[in-house]
């Protein structure tokens, strides 16, 4: 009995340093994942108030530029009349109009900066209407009106407030701008000392994991090696029983056809000399008896007819134990009076497509077993209509093929005791050869068997091989 294979596990020692690889490694990961958020999210906060700051910068020179040109724009054309100065005048106005509301969008989005630019919104808003008023005043018939009120001082003191409103703006945002440039220099440093002291941190970690890992993988490689060492003795050992069951089926084979062909003589020589004497005996005592009692003679016909189907079933008997055709006829005649006397005694259609293939004698026996327990398989259990039974040379292997338009069957759910297919399959595999079943429910079995021409080593051995 052999002994089971025992496989050592750590030593005590080193189960410390297995228990904290884990944990290490996953509060290393831990660490880097959090601070590298962290410094994600430190730095989209402060590139976005610089964004901010930026866009806040941009709108308010956008209005004030624009307000300059508005108003530049009106002068031109309240003082010339030209219309080349009007047409600027209204893409200016719209263009301020759309600024004033970026304003607005600013001064929500910016607690800091909301009075301010709330009050700049007012004095732009507060400038169109005035220029707008000179325009139409001039555009009205009253010009020199229009121009009495440009030349006043409200005009440049509504551009001062909105130049004194933008540049506060402009200084906070600059200021805002500039605390924000640090805190993001702040941020990258932070981020840039902890990952440094994380790298740091991880080197060490990854020397004592590879030091475990090497511990471990030199532990491995023992145990692979005890393990290699017990599978090769199993494989040995199943091997060397596999083919003990191998040698010991191709005996029981041999010793199965040794005792049909001992059993088939038997029967030819004493059974065949009894039945055959009987009926010589009968045929003297039917010509002796031929004047008397009708009676009688009409029992001795029926002894003869007794006796004729006797020596029938005999001659049918020994065919099936140890077919004499194939000696005297050949694996195709043989085959094809198989299957014509399958078909009459089963009534279902058979067609026969045999030819003449130059076989060893214990090939073709096999080949006839395998005809002839398909063959019976169909007439137990397939319920078919036809049959066809081909024999076919096909890159240098003879290929035999039973196929029937059964009910067919699952080959996976085989019934128990079903030792006819496994016995074909032995067979076939003996000479080295391939063998298929093709079947499911209600599509018919197609049984399929590729046996080598020549002789294969072991074929000495075969089923059949050397038997009478």
């Amino acid at each position: 009995m052999p002994m089971p294979l025992q496989l050592k596990l750590p030593p005590w020692r080193h189960l410390l340093s297995y228990r904290l690889a884990g944990p290490l490694a996953v509060s290393l990961a831990a660490l880097v994942i959090a601070t590298t958020e962290l410094g994600n999210r430190a730095s989209t906060t402060v590139n976005a108030d610089r964004d901010a700051s930026v866009e806040s910068r941009l709108t308010v020179m956008r209005a004030r530029r624009s307000v300059l040109q508005m108003e530049s724009a009106q002068r031109g054309y309240t003082l010339t009349g030209r219309p080349e100065y009007r047409e600027p005048f209204d893409r200016t106005v719209s263009q301020t109009a759309d600024l004033v509301q970026s304003l607005r969008k600013v001064a929500e989005q910016s607690p800091r900066q909301r009075a301010a630019l709330t009050e700049l919104v007012d004095a732009v808003r507060t400038k169109v209407s005035e220029v707008s008023e000179l325009v139409r005043l001039y555009e009205s018939g009253e010009r020199n009106r229009a121009v009495a009120l440009m030349l006043t001082d409200i005009g440049r003191e509504q551009m001062e407030r909105i130049n004194d409103l933008a540049d506060q703006v402009l200084l906070e945002e600059e200021q805002a701008y500039a605390g924000a440039s640090a805190q993001r220099d702040r941020v990258r440093l932070w981020s840039r000392v902890t990952l440094y002291s994380l790298a740091l941190l991880s080197v060490v970690v990854a020397f004592a994991i590879q030091r475990v890992v090497g511990q471990r993988d030199r532990e491995r490689a023992r145990h692979l090696v005890e393990i290699d060492r017990e599978r090769t003795r199993l494989e040995d050992e199943v091997e060397r029983r596999t083919r003990d069951l191998s040698d010991l089926a191709r005996h029981l084979q041999t010793v199965r056809e040794d005792e049909r062909s001992h059993l088939a003589r038997e029967l030819h020589d004493e059974l065949g000399g009894l039945l055959t004497a009987a009926k010589l005996d009968v045929t003297l005592m039917r010509k002796r008896l031929s004047g008397t009692s009708p009676e009688l003679v009409e029992r001795i016909t029926h002894l003869t007819q007794s006796l004729d189907a006797g020596i029938a079933l005999k001659r049918r008997i020994i065919e099936d134990l140890r077919p004499s055709s194939l000696a005297n006829l050949g694996l195709q005649k043989t085959l094809e009076f198989l299957c014509a006397d399958f078909a009459k005694r089963a009534d279902i259609k058979v067609e026969a497509s045999i030819a003449e293939l130059d076989l060893s004698d214990d090939r073709e026996l096999a080949i006839y077993r395998i005809v002839q327990e398909a063959l019976t398989n169909i007439a137990k259990y397939a319920k078919a209509k036809s049959v066809r039974v081909s024999l076919r040379l096909l890159d240098g292997q003879a290929l035999v093929e039973v196929r029937d338009d059964g009910v067919g069957f699952d080959p996976t759910r085989m019934r128990e005791g079903a030792h006819g297919l496994s016995g074909m399959r032995f067979r076939v595999q003996s000479f080295g050869g391939a063998w298929q079943l093709q079947s499911a429910p209600g599509q018919g079995t197609l049984v399929q068997a590729h046996i080598p021409l020549q002789e294969m080593p072991g074929d000495e051995d075969s089923p059949g091989a050397g038997t009478a």
